[in-house]
C-alpha cells in the first residue's frame, strides 16, 4: 500500500497550523530531522531537514521498544508465550543461588510495563557484561513486581531474549513475515548485543515512512488494509495505562507522568499516546482525530516538542474538510522542500586553501577510522579500522574534499563550503558535511552520519607542520546514549610533498 499525498485542508487541517508548528519548534531551538503527518491514513505534510532524507533510516532509540512490544503481542496471539511466564522458569540456568521472592514473581508482563522490581538499571544496558541475562537476574529485585515503575531498557532487551528462546528467532526475523513485510516496511535494522540478541530496547533504525507505517498500524489496532494482523485486544492492553509513573524522573515533564503502557506512553491530551525514543523520536497517535504524527529529531528539550504539537497542531484538527488555502499551502510546500539544519555561513580562505591543496598529514599515534571519529548518538558499536593519513583537496568553489586514507580504503568526503551540506556515500551510509574557515589557520567541518542523531563539529587547527584536531558533539551531552568526549588528535605534515611550501599561508 502506498500512502496518498493530499493537502492539509483536504483532511481538515489548515496549512497555517503546520507552519505554526514548524515556527514553534524553531522558536524552541529544536533540531528537527524529519516529520510526517497523516490523517485518515493520508499524508498531508512531510519534510526532512538536510542532510537527513526520506530514504535514510534514522536511529530510533527507545521507539524500538514499541516494536518489541508488538512482537510479544504476536507471540502471545500465536500461543508461543504467555504474559504470565515467569523469568525464573524461562532462564533457570542463569538465576542466583537463592532467587528472592520478588524475582520469583517477575513475569513477561512486568517487563512490558517497566515494573519488574528493579530499583536501578544494570550498567550500560548490559552491553559490557559477558552474560548480561544472568547480570539482569542477579540484579536486586527490590520491589514487588508490578508496583514500582523503573524505565529499564535492559528489561526490554530481555523480552527479545525471551522471544528468541521461545521461537528460535531474533526479533527482526520474527517480525518480518508478521509485520515488516505486510506493512511494506523497507530498510529495517536492529543493532545487537555482543551475544547476538537484538537490542529491541534501543537498537532499531527506520525511515520516517516506515515509522509512519508502523504507528498507523498501531493506531488501527492491528488492522492493515482490511486484515486484522494482530488482535484489537492486544492493542487495548498495550496502549492503555498499566503502571503509575508519576515522580519517576524526567524533571516532572507532564508527558512523562501520564502512565506507562506496554512499551508505549500515555500523553496529556485525552486518549493520545505515543512511542518515544531518546532525543525526540516520536510516533504520536491521536485516536479521536484519526491522525498520527511521526518525528525524528536531536532534541534535549523533549517536552518542548510535544508541547508545540499540543498547542499549535492538535487544536486545529477539525472535522470534515476545509476550503483549500492556496496561499498558505504554497508557502508550506516551498518551506518543506527547502528544510535544512541551521547551516554555517560560507567563509572561504583562498590563501590557506591553496597551501593545503594536496597536503598530506599523518597521525602521530594510532587513530580510529573517520567513521568512528564522526561517531554519533546511536552508534553503539565502533565500525573499526585505522586512519592512516588525511589529505586535503581544494579546487574552485564546489570541489572541496577531505580524503581519509584508512586500512579499509579511502573515505573521500565531500565538504559543502557554500553554506549547505553535501552528502557522501561510504559503505552504505550517507555522511553529511559542511565547512567554513573560523580563522586564518582554523578550518571547521561539521560531519554527520545521517543514520544517527548527532555528529561532531571538528576544528582542524594548523600550526607550522602540525595539525591539531579537536571536536565537539552536535548535542551538548557526553556519555550514556551520547558520544564520549573527544580526545585531541595530532598529525604531522608529511615531508617531501610537492605541495609543501617554504611557509604555509598561516605562517606568512
Amino acid at each position: 500500500m502506498e500512502f496518498s499525498r493530499v493537502t492539509p485542508e483536504s483532511v481538515g487541517i489548515p496549512s497555517q497550523a503546520v507552519l505554526d508548528l514548524l515556527d514553534e519548534l524553531y522558536r524552541y531551538g529544536i533540531e528537527m530531522h524529519s516529520f510526517m503527518l497523516l490523517r485518515h491514513g493520508k499524508v498531508c505534510a512531510e519534510g526532512w531537514w538536510k542532510p537527513y532524507g526520506p530514504q535514510i533510516p534514522h536511529i530510533m532509540f527507545s521507539f524500538s521498544k514499541s516494536l518489541t512490544s508488538t512482537a510479544i503481542g504476536f507471540a502471545v496471539q500465536e500461543g508461543l508465550l504467555s504474559l504470565d511466564d515467569r523469568l525464573v522458569d524461562l532462564f533457570p540456568d542463569k538465576l542466583p543461588e537463592n532467587p528472592s521472592e520478588n524475582l520469583q514473581k517477575a513475569t513477561v508482563r512486568h517487563l512490558l510495563m517497566m515494573g519488574c522490581g528493579h530499583e536501578t538499571e544494570i550498567p550500560d544496558l548490559g552491553r559490557g557484561e559477558p552474560d548480561w541475562i544472568a547480570a539482569f537476574l542477579h540484579h536486586p529485585f527490590v520491589y514487588e513486581p508490578g508496583t514500582k515503575f523503573l524505565y529499564n531498557t535492559a528489561g526490554t532487551n530481555l523480552l527479545c531474549a525471551i522471544l528468541k528462546k521461545k521461537t528460535g528467532k531474533q526479533l527482526t526475523e520474527f517480525l518480518r513475515p508478521r509485520l515488516i513485510e505486510p506493512l511494506g516496511m523497507t530498510d529495517i535494522r536492529c543493532q545487537a548485543l555482543p551475544d547476538g540478541t537484538e537490542m529491541g530496547g534501543a537498537g532499531y533504525s527506520l525511515t520516517t515512512e516506515d515509522m509512519a507505517r508502523f504507528i498507523t498500524f498501531v493506531a488501527n489496532r492491528g488492522n492493515w488494509e482490511g486484515k486484522q494482523l494482530l488482535s484489537e485486544e492486544w492493542f487495548a492492553q498495550a496502549t492503555s495505562k498499566q503502571i503509575e509513573n508519576r515522580g519517576a524522573g524526567w524533571d516532572g515533564d507532564p508527558d512523562w507522568q501520564q502512565g506507562y503502557c506496554f512499551q508505549f506512553w500515555r500523553c496529556q491530551p485525552k486518549n493520545v499516546f505515543r512511542g518515544d525514543g531518546a532525543f525526540g523520536q516520536y510516533g504520536i497517535v491521536f485516536p479521536d482525530q484519526d491522525a498520527v504524527l511521526v518525528i525524528t529529531s536531536a532534541s534535549s528539550r523533549l517536552q518542548a516538542v510535544l508541547t508545540a504539537v499540543w498547542e499549535k497542531l492538535l487544536p486545529q484538527m477539525g472535522e470534515g474538510t476545509l476550503p483549500e488555502d492556496q496561499a498558505h499551502y504554497h508557502v508550506l510546500s516551498h518551506r518543506l522542500k527547502n528544510l535544512e539544519l541551521a547551516t554555517m555561513l560560507s567563509t572561504r580562505n583562498p590563501g590557506a586553501e591553496a597551501s593545503l591543496h594536496g597536503a598530506v598529514y599523518l597521525p602521530d599515534a594510532e587513530t580510529p577510522s573517520m567513521e568512528d571519529l564522526i561517531g554519533g548518538a546511536g552508534k553503539f558499536q565502533p565500525t573499526g579500522g585505522v586512519l592512516q593519513e588525511l589529505r586535503f583537496h581544494f579546487v574552485g568553489n564546489d570541489d572541496v574534499r577531505l580524503l581519509c586514507l584508512q586500512d579499509t580504503g579511502t573515505f573521500d568526503l565531500k565538504i559543502g563550503m557554500e553554506g549547505h551540506f553535501l552528502l557522501t556515500e561510504w559503505n552504505g551510509v550517507s555522511y553529511g558535511a559542511i565547512g567554513r574557515w573560523r580563522a586564518a589557520n582554523i578550518l571547521e567541518i561539521e560531519l554527520r552520519n545521517t543514520r544517527l542523531v548527532s555528529g561532531h563539529r571538528f576544528l582542524f587547527r594548523f600550526q607550522g607542520q602540525k595539525l591539531f584536531l579537536t571536536a565537539d558533539s552536535t548535542v551538548p551531552l557526553a556519555g550514556g546514549l551520547a558520544d564520549p568526549l573527544f580526545r585531541e588528535r595530532t598529525f604531522t605534515l608529511r615531508e617531501g610533498e610537492a605541495s609543501l611550501k617554504t611557509k604555509m599561508y598561516w605562517e606568512q
